[in-house]
């Protein structure tokens, strides 16, 4: 059986050539923790993804990829679309796609759509986000999404991701976390660590 992943990896390449212009996409969330090497669970699989440039956005582009999902993946999927949330105090405010499966054989998908240059930027630290296999986050970039989240397994997430973090990465992820205003918040989790035994820094 085909994975998802697989399946909706392929219908964002062919809506990138209906569209011609190319996508970024990464596997972001506890899934791509995982692959980054770290052991944990998680229910379900996120998304970031962006079609376009710094320059150019195109206009509705999460209902025309929900609608032409929808259409791709039939009836054996639902698939809806959400706008960002205007509230202030939404930790990340992303237009979203959620893909589940009628018959529970998949993990939900969420899809979010890249809102911020920093999360552009990450992707040129990637192989290859505009084809092929989508791959992990990098580090850093997944830390400070996971920063910008806020929960209990975020936090964990990021101290689990400093222990195979490089310098260099270290060092970017302090520069994001000032960047969005999470740099007393990574500071925090990362004191409550070393408290744990966990030598991060």
């Amino acid at each position: 059986m085909k994975s998802l992943l697989k399946t909706v990896t392929e219908c964002i390449d062919r809506f990138s050539d209906q569209l011609n212009i190319k996508r970024l996409a990464a596997i972001i969330g506890g899934e791509a923790v995982i692959l980054h090497g770290i052991p944990r669970t998680t229910l379900d699989l996120d998304l970031l993804l962006f079609y376009g440039n710094e320059e150019y956005h195109i206009p509705d582009i999460c209902k025309r990829l929900s609608d032409f999902l929808q259409k791709e993946l039939e009836k054996q999927f639902d698939v809806r679309a959400f706008a960002a949330s205007k509230d202030p105090f939404d930790p990340i405010r992303h237009d979203l796609i959620v893909v589940t499966d009628s018959q529970y054989r998949f993990k939900k998908l969420d899809i979010l759509i890249a809102n911020y240059k920093w999360e552009l930027e990450g992707f040129n630290f990637m192989d290859s986000p505009s084809s092929g296999q989508i791959q992990p986050y990098p580090k850093p970039y997944l830390a400070a999404m996971k920063l910008m989240a806020g929960g209990a397994m975020d936090d964990e997430d990021i101290r689990n991701l400093f222990l195979i973090m490089s310098d260099s990465e270290k060092e970017k992820t302090f520069e994001l976390a000032s960047l969005i205003r999470r740099d007393r918040n990574l500071s925090k989790i990362l004191t409550e660590g070393k408290r744990r035994g966990k030598s991060l820094l």
